[in-house]
């Protein structure tokens, strides 16, 4: 359908007097006025035609062609990128949208550094800067939808991406044209390359993405990676040339890239535990799906580079057997492998999996990017081995899951197979509103010791993680395992109001998705039986725990208000580490900004200290904004005052439109950090004094570090560096002094500062500093070395930890060989359990055993010896 004259933009067809008719004649004219006012419209027009056809390059007779005599005449420099839109008004009062919704070019039209965007009334929508040189407008897909048919579909893309594979995009294409339709009265949309407009969104209101015709999507999808579009009743016409019979001729080759996920397609009887199968790789897979553009294929998940070439984000429990990484003999295709290769949440669970792909590892975190841990026990054997890794916890940390819910009859509060309501025109703004507002429900997820739980109200629910052996039909094909993850999270996020569960893949989920979860465990006893591997060290302090064993209780019952996850903070940081090494892929940060993941909403936002101080200052230049060690100062504020409000005053810094730098990722993730102009960068004692008795609360020098949370009860006062200028100032009144403060702030030299960086055994003066301030020159010019003091001060109280700033010292303790033929290294300082030091243990393994050195030490290598710091020694 072509758009009226009156708002299509202008094109060859177009007559002369449709492009520029003659503004209606005001008071009486002459006829010779009359001729000339008609001669000079036309002349205007005859301009006005030709102009237009030397610039309009997205429309020609092969649509979107740029032509070598195109090439050669001038051209206006291309808009830069707009800001997100997301379809409200204030979004702009463009008429005309051209839309293009995937990853890869168009295949009708050349893009090139130079290619122009549409102007005038007409705005490009390109979100992924792959296909359009990062020229045009990115959507929010979310926000686009919301109290539409198709909102559910976006919230829930991961499961849509399963169930849609390549075609996906195809459904993301037209979602965004009809929606854009449905938002803005008297628009029209076209995509990019096309040469039809489309006007209204009637035409296509039998469309239903989430109809599978009434059958499972396993057997079309498994085999050919592709779903049916016609059982959706999919338009077609949004996608193909005007009058052509080649459906989808304006969509690209989506296989010009691959982006693959883990687990079989079917589950042989024999992995499957005692019929039944655990939800929790699935869940896992999901969490990786999440950041796709969309899911290519599914891998084996052993060994799920070989013979790939695609990208792949690696977030599993590898156990036995060990995950196979390849080493290919040739240099440029093992670096193709490794670049698109995400280590960002894995458990190895012994050291002959490191041994077994040492030299991969090796070459990829210290060429491309450390190794991200699932468990703090994989941590400390890389770090053992000197591999450069950091504590990542799981990557189901970054969860969505908001649109579906399901019907819940109360008929049999065990039911685990629920049918989804997926939104339909009768119920997409009231039945799915409705069951979200209620949300009261107790979920009860495979709990080892129900004895240890305060009285269940009756409104509790008992689910299972496991998929048993024929729910609903099989679990067996993929396809089933989905479905029923996705009905477990949806209740997760919409239905209840707390979880309770021994499984770590049902409460990191449900955490991330803002939902109470209680942990409970029974010294040690998991669903899978005894914990011995330290696959969940460090994971459970974002929840709430009961364990009769260790005196672990509540201090609310299940019949009021839940309080929220007391380590959401923590939850917080290690989402915002996610977000800061997945952005560096241009398609998985498009991605998580179409689907309005960004910027994340923080889990701890609700959760506001008032005995502590909120507000913060910081005096840099625009240098600065590129500097990590001015970002570190922020990250150790946000550490210990995550709801704080921090002040960026920068010199000669412009509100609108000036660069962030690193600084624009704390906004993404949800911190309140701001960036405001100031005349100087100066930090005298008045000009800081003047700063406060304006805004009032805490000022650090962009060299500071603070070392805890500061009580707004701290005495006014401040501390002054070598040459004199404020390092901390609290206060907010212009007479602040020095002298009445009973605090602490320490500054250190530059060759203490190397000290501190380089020494292990160097400490600081005092122990009771508030703050530090370190010589900013030595942290450029020399290496933090782990385990001294300035790496615990500088990289253990930071947030985006996947950024490594310091290295290994020296080597340290005795290297033994394992039973398995690996090797490790022992360090008798380390503490092997609580007031117990390894050499401690070993002397008492030899007395008691009758151990040799050498076999006492082996022995205790595994329980927290090693030569690198566990920060959990809880092994479950």
């Amino acid at each position: 359908m072509d758009p009226p004259a009156s708002s299509r933009p202008y094109s060859s067809s177009t007559t002369s007097s449709q492009r520029r008719r003659p503004h209606r004649q005001r008071g009486g004219r002459t006829s010779r006025q009359i001729e000339w006012a008609l001669i000079s419209t036309i002349i205007f027009s005859v301009i006005t035609f030709l102009k237009f056809q030397s610039t309009a390059t997205v429309r020609k007779s092969v649509p979107g062609v740029i032509t070598t005599q195109d090439q050669d005449r001038p051209r206006p420099r291309p808009r830069p990128r707009h800001d997100v839109y997301d379809g409200s008004s204030s979004s702009g009062t463009h008429s005309h949208f051209i839309v293009w919704m995937y990853p890869f070019p168009p295949p009708n039209i050349e893009i090139k550094d130079d290619w122009e965007v549409p102007s005038g009334d007409q705005i490009l929508i390109c979100p992924y800067k792959t296909a359009c040189y990062g020229k045009g407008s990115t959507i929010n897909l979310a926000a686009l939808t919301k109290d539409t048919l198709y909102n559910s579909y976006i919230l829930d893309h991961p499961y849509q991406k399963f169930r849609h594979m390549k075609e996906f995009c195809h459904h993301i294409q037209v979602i965004a044209m009809i929606s854009l339709l449905l938002r803005n009265d008297g628009v029209c949309v076209q995509t990019l390359g096309g040469d039809n407009w489309f006007c209204t969104a009637e035409s296509f209101s039998d469309y239903n993405p989430y109809d599978n015709g009434g059958q499972s999507w396993s057997a079309s999808t498994e085999s050919s990676g592709e779903s049916d579009l016609s059982i959706s009743k999919f338009p077609y016409q949004l996608l193909s040339h005007k009058g052509s019979s080649q459906v989808l001729s304006l969509a690209p080759d989506m296989t010009r890239e691959e982006f693959a996920t883990y687990g079989p397609w079917n589950v042989s009887t024999d992995v499957r535990l005692g019929g039944r199968y655990n939800s929790g790789e699935d869940i896992q897979s999901l969490a990786g799906v999440g950041w796709y553009p969309f899911l290519s294929s599914v891998r084996i998940k052993d060994d799920p580079l070989n013979n790939y070439s695609g990208y792949y984000i690696a977030n599993s429990l590898q156990q036995s057997p060990p995950m196979k990484m390849p080493y290919s003999e040739e240099a440029k295709e093992r670096r193709s492998l490794m670049e698109k290769l995400d280590i960002v949440s894995m458990f190895f669970g012994g050291a002959d999996m490191i041994q077994r792909n040492e030299k991969f590892l090796r070459e990829y975190t210290n060429e491309v990017y450390p190794f991200g841990c699932r468990s703090t026990l994989t941590c400390a054997t890389l770090k053992a081995h000197k591999i450069r890794s950091y504590f990542s916890s799981c990557l189901t940390l970054t969860s969505t899951y908001q649109g579906s819910v399901l019907y819940h009859d109360g008929s049999s509060p065990s039911l685990n197979g629920l049918p989804l309501l997926n939104p339909a025109l009768v119920n997409f703004t009231s039945g799915v509103k409705k069951a979200k507002e209620e949300k009261d429900l107790v979920l009860l997820v495979d709990v080892v010791d129900r004895s240890a739980l305060p009285p269940l109200p009756s409104n509790t629910r008992w689910l299972s993680a496991d998929i048993p052996k024929g729910y609903p039909r099989s679990c067996q094909p993929q396809s089933e395992r989905i479905d029923y993850c996705y009905r477990l999270l949806s209740q997760y996020a919409n239905h209840a109001k707390v979880v309770i569960t021994s499984r770590i893949h049902v409460g990191l989920p449900a955490a991330a998705m803002g939902t109470p979860v209680i942990f409970v465990s029974k010294g040690g006893w998991l669903p899978g039986g005894k914990e011995k591997t330290g696959r969940v060290a460090g994971l459970l302090d974002i929840f709430h725990r009961i364990d009769k064993t260790k005196n672990l209780t509540l201090g609310f019952d299940l019949s009021g208000p839940i309080p929220p996850n007391p380590g959401n903070h923590e939850a917080d940081r290690r989402r915002a580490a996610f977000w800061h090494r997945l952005k560096r892929v241009s398609y998985y940060e498009d991605a998580a900004r179409i689907f309005g993941q960004i910027p994340f909403q923080r889990l701890g936002a609700g959760m506001v200290q008032d005995d502590f101080h909120n507000n913060f200052h910081v005096v840099m230049n625009q240098t600065d904004l590129s500097d990590w060690r001015s970002r570190r100062t922020i990250e150790a504020v946000l550490f210990f005052h995550p709801n704080a409000k921090i002040l960026i005053h920068v010199e000669g810094y412009v509100s609108s439109g000036g660069s962030q730098g690193l600084f624009a990722i704390f906004a993404e993730s949800g911190y309140d950090v701001r960036l405001v102009p100031i005349s100087s960068q100066r930090a005298s004692v008045k000009q800081i004094k003047m700063l406060l008795q304006k805004f009032g609360g805490v000022f650090l020098s962009k060299g500071t570090f603070i070392r805890g949370a500061l009580p707004v009860a701290l005495d006014e006062g401040y501390s002054l560096d070598e040459h004199g200028d404020v390092a901390l100032m609290i206060g907010k009144k212009a007479a602040v002094k020095a002298t009445n403060k009973t605090w602490v702030a320490s500054y250190l030299s530059s060759t203490q500062t190397q000290q501190c960086m380089s020494d292990p055994t160097w400490e600081m003066e005092s122990t009771e500093d508030i703050a530090i301030t370190v010589d900013r020159a030595s942290l450029l010019d020399h290496d933090i070395i782990m385990d001294t003091r300035c790496y615990d001060l500088i990289e253990k109280n930071c947030i985006y930890n996947d950024d490594l700033h310091w290295k290994y010292g020296k080597e340290t303790g005795v290297l033994l060989k394992l039973s398995d033929g690996s090797t490790a290294r022992y360090c008798e300082g380390q503490i092997w359990s609580s007031n117990v030091s390894c050499k401690e243990r070993v002397e008492y393994m030899k007395s008691r055993h009758s151990m040799s050195d050498q076999d006492a030490m082996i022995s205790t290598l595994q329980q927290g010896c090693l030569c690198a710091e566990i920060d959990d020694k809880e092994s479950y």
